[in-house]
């Protein structure tokens, strides 16, 4: 049946898993972590008042690139929007290609059209318009535009071809109170194909919008320019509420420091005890804003993981990439949430400006010091817009200028002359195989793979990727 708008997260080149986002450069996930779509849930509750309105997910639903041209020929959208991200991006254009070739106005947005609008749009004819930064007001504001033979030059935030040229209109400022958004339209995703190995179903909750550290790798400086906004916590509890209706017990509170607002966090917690609303979450955050009261009282809110970024074991790195904590920070904050009876799941990332060789070595030592549940082990990606990038391209470190290789799963790009592309996978590939060839983890994983028999076959496929991934040669 025909719909006005299709909000599309784009088929796999290669049927990977790929990890796309409206904040995301974006990768390929050997995990086979699939990522929920929450932020096109904002935009179809926008706007499916006034417009029928579809998402496909083609990632959670396995569609392929043939499956996805008919699902195209059926609903004949007038409106295709999706975001775009560096490691998929040509692609991802095949997405504008296909919709503009049935009449449908195309729509991309993300951290690559953020930063690189006309480079994207002289690239890709097939691309209408490219919207930069935030995209909820300006993707309603275009569209109402569209539909009324509007002017474009007045909507902020979007680039797009004005005659033989391409014009970049002024920023939009960022939305003040993110509680102003409706509740995104959750009903209209794929909830029950969301699931990752030890996570099992799950979704997100937006739970705010930026970070007030500046890490030079993170993509976080081109979306939200270190502007930190937290919903409060009556807003995230009807989220929660909304949700355990719809059948979900498994919330990530998705934000770049979900512990960024202290306050919020314990008044969030407490009203989840007090209501003794039973369901599981977890949230990611940064080392430097996690303290023993906060802990206490989430565990008692029912998180049992907390992901921080630790990046680096070298205190020299860390300084580098202005991450502003030490490594005797991270011993004490990670030891502070187990001892509290949360996981810790730790993220690594190995390629920084300032590693040799040598503090590959300690990241891996530390990782297996720490008592850690999990560990991530990635590749310093320099994506587009980021400090980090800028250094690259200054100091003549990048090995390659194809989008598709700046994947922080799979490439290293940066060659720093004393460490090489392949000292840093190298190294990435070894530390895999000490974190998790030791007994406990394991046997962690041969237990998750038979208490959910629908699981034996996701999880063999992940174990056959790693150890294909780390016999291969690249």
């Amino acid at each position: 049946m025909p719909v006005d708008m299709l909000l599309v997260n784009p088929p796999s080149p290669d049927r990977s898993i790929i990890i796309r986002d409206v904040n995301r450069c974006g990768r390929k996930t050997r995990e086979r972590m699939i990522w929920p779509q929450t932020n096109l849930a904002y935009l179809a509750s926008l706007v499916r008042d006034q417009f029928s309105v579809e998402i496909i997910d083609a990632i959670a639903e396995d569609i392929n690139w043939d499956k996805f041209k008919q699902i195209l020929k059926d609903k004949k959208p007038r409106y295709v929007a999706s975001n775009i991200i560096s490691t998929t991006l040509t692609n991802d254009m095949y997405i504008m290609f296909l919709a503009k070739s049935l009449g449908a106005a195309t729509i991309g947005m993300g951290p690559h059209l953020t930063d690189r609008p006309e480079e994207s749009l002289i690239r890709f004819p097939s691309l209408d318009f490219a919207i930069m930064g935030e995209a909820e007001l300006t993707f309603v504001e275009l569209i109402d535009v569209l539909e009324n033979n509007g002017h474009l030059e007045a909507v902020k935030g979007i680039a797009f071809r004005n005659g033989s040229n391409i014009q970049i209109n002024e920023e939009r400022p960022f939305i003040e109170n993110l509680d102003d958004l409706p509740m995104p339209a959750h009903d209209l995703l794929p909830l029950k194909k969301y699931r990752m190995p030890f996570f099992g179903q799950y979704t997100f909750i937006v739970a705010g919008r930026g970070c007030p550290y500046s890490c030079i790798f993170c993509r976080q400086n081109v979306m939200w320019k270190n502007v930190v906004r937290m919903r409060s916590a009556d807003s995230l509890l009807r989220e929660v509420k909304y949700l355990l209706g719809l059948g979900v017990e498994n919330i990530m509170f998705q934000a770049d420091t979900f512990t960024a607002n202290k306050k919020m966090v314990k008044e969030l917690c407490r009203k989840i005890i007090k209501e003794k609303l039973e369901f599981k979450w977890a949230c990611n955050t940064h080392i430097a804003t996690i303290n023993q009261e906060m802990v206490d009282l989430m565990k008692q809110a029912g998180c049992w993981m907390i992901a921080p970024g630790i990046e680096s074991c070298s205190n020299k790195v860390l300084k580098n990439i202005r991450k502003q904590i030490t490594v005797k920070q991270i011993y004490e904050v990670v030891e502070m949430i187990h001892k509290a009876g949360i996981e810790v799941w730790g993220y690594f990332v190995y390629g920084l400006p300032g590693d040799t060789k040598d503090t590959l070595e300690e990241n891996t030592r530390c990782a297996l010091e720490l008592p850690l549940d999990m560990a991530n082990f990635a590749v310093a990606a320099p994506y587009p817009g980021t400090p980090f990038y800028r250094q690259a391209v200054e100091n003549n470190w990048l090995v390659s200028t194809e989008w598709e290789d700046f994947d922080q799963n799979y490439s290293a790009i940066v060659d720093y002359g004393y460490l090489k592309p392949d000292d840093i996978i190298k190294a990435i590939k070894k530390a895999n195989v000490k974190f998790f060839s030791r007994p406990k983890h394991a046997w962690r994983i041969f237990k998750e793979m038979f208490k959910d028999f629908s699981m034996v076959k996701p999880l063999f496929k992940i174990l056959m990727e790693h150890l294909s991934w780390v016999k291969g040669k690249k």
